[in-house]
């Protein structure tokens, strides 16, 4: 590297270094809450980094920035005399959290994968920072209705906080420079600060400072290559599908990350693939919403975010595939109807295990899942009708012998509740691997 590189290495981690203790002599004078120091740091941290586009020319500098950036957050984490000095500003919260090691690292994969585009650089990097902030400092000062995340909670007003904050940080930027009209910026930045907003709701531990950018990034290149009819598209199924979770929050077993995620992951569906694969997905989510309320089962289960993870590794799996090429967006479809299909069975037995034990359930919960789940994809295949008989057939089988063997495991004692579903998500896939044969010969 040149001099010039390593001089600007220098110059940001002797601000870093010097902004700490001056950030804690700051918060101490005005008697700053925790969390306020904590975000304030990140602010100054994310600003600094906003700069980079006009200070480097290539990634290598900021990776190499990024590296030697981390050691001193990590001894500012691991060794207990720094935390507690200077180290304080950032560690004041009494929670687990690997935000600031995240951070650099994931600076540098942005600035790598902007290209030398400082606004696919400054816009992830602004929400990162300044709308993460300002939902946090939101949530502390003002929250009131709270949900659970991971291991903690967050408030809905600080998810609005960040909503609203993510989408200045997105619109004025693209409106501003000219990039786009005034219309398409709109409708760029509310869709980017929804899903955003949800990627942020479902981070625990910090992980959001990885999540945030990256996937901010990815989003924002899709969505500049967009039309306004399609950009339209977008927005709208991410403001029905944070809508319906949000209506059915009321009736569901899930916790609020989870009901979030279950938003994030329809849309991560429709965007990477088509919309109609989000279609099982909902038919297992309104499912979920009457089943529930009908038994009344909210107070007896407390489902999480691997229960959606669960969901995830059969439907997203086949929407990634089309993404990338490898498959067509026929295959996909039938892929995520039999994964999904696969996946009501499994849980309707498991639920009329828990309401009605020792009633033979098989059957019926198999004509649920393949009714509910299953056929609102495969109608739109009707026109391949002859050539999707025999993948139907052979998911049949699959899923009912995926749905036997997710019984079995469901009765072993040590294993936990993660682990089931874990496991129901793989099976709901191999079920689904049918889908396959629809692929036309090279």
């Amino acid at each position: 590297m040149s001099g010039h590189e390593w001089l600007a290495i220098a110059a940001v981690l002797a601000a870093l270094l010097a902004g700490l203790p001056l950030f804690r002599k700051l918060c101490l004078a005005f008697h700053a809450p925790p969390e306020v120091a904590r975000k304030s740091v990140h602010v100054a941290m994310g600003l600094a980094c906003a700069a980079f586009p006009w200070i480097f020319e290539r990634p290598l500098p900021v990776w190499v920035l990024a590296a030697l950036a981390t050691v001193p957050l990590a001894l500012l984490r691991w060794v207990p005399a720094l935390r507690e000095g200077i180290g304080s500003a950032l560690h004041g919260v009494k929670r687990i959290s690997y935000g600031e090691i995240l951070f650099a690292p994931a600076v540098a994969a942005v600035f790598q994968l902007a290209k030398g585009d400082p606004l696919l650089y400054a816009i992830p990097v602004g929400i990162l920072t300044v709308a993460d902030a300002a939902g946090a400092i939101a949530g502390t000062r003002w929250g009131r209705r709270f949900y659970a995340c991971g291991t903690g909670r967050k408030s809905a007003e600080g998810s609005a906080a960040f909503l609203v904050v993510a989408f200045l940080c997105t619109f004025l930027p693209l409106w501003l420079t000219g990039r786009t009209d005034l219309i398409h910026a709109t409708m760029i930045a509310l869709t980017l600060a929804i899903v955003s907003m949800m990627a942020e709701g479902i981070s625990d531990r910090g992980f959001d400072n990885l999540i945030i950018p990256i996937g901010c990034h990815l989003l924002l290149v899709r969505f500049l290559q967009s039309d306004m009819t399609t950009m339209g598209r977008r927005l709208v199924v991410a403001t029905m599908l944070l809508g319906l979770v949000s209506w059915g929050a009321r009736w569901s077993t899930l916790s609020g990350s989870a009901l979030i995620g279950s938003a994030l992951l329809g849309y991560g569906c429709a965007i990477l693939a088509d919309p109609r694969c989000t279609l099982p997905l909902l038919a297992i989510f309104i499912c979920h919403l009457v089943v529930t309320r009908q038994h009344r089962l909210g107070g007896s289960f407390d489902h999480r975010l691997d229960a959606v993870i669960a969901h995830a590794i059969g439907s997203l799996s086949w929407c990634i595939a089309v993404d990338r090429g490898l498959i067509d967006h026929r295959s996909a479809l039938a892929g995520v109807s039999f994964a999904m299909a696969t996946m009501l069975c499994i849980t309707a037995l498991a639920t009329r295990d828990y309401v009605a034990p020792g009633k033979p359930a098989m059957l019926r919960s198999m004509a649920k899942g393949w009714t509910v789940a299953g056929l609102p994809g495969l109608l739109w295949l009707w026109h391949d009708a002859p050539r999707l008989a025999a993948p139907t057939a052979l998911a049949l089988v699959l899923s009912l012998a995926a749905t036997w063997l997710s019984r079995r495991l469901e009765s072993c004692q040590d294993i936990s509740a993660t682990s089931l579903w874990m496991a129901r998500g793989t099976l709901s896939l191999l079920a689904s691997t049918p889908a396959l044969l629809l692929l036309n010969p090279p």
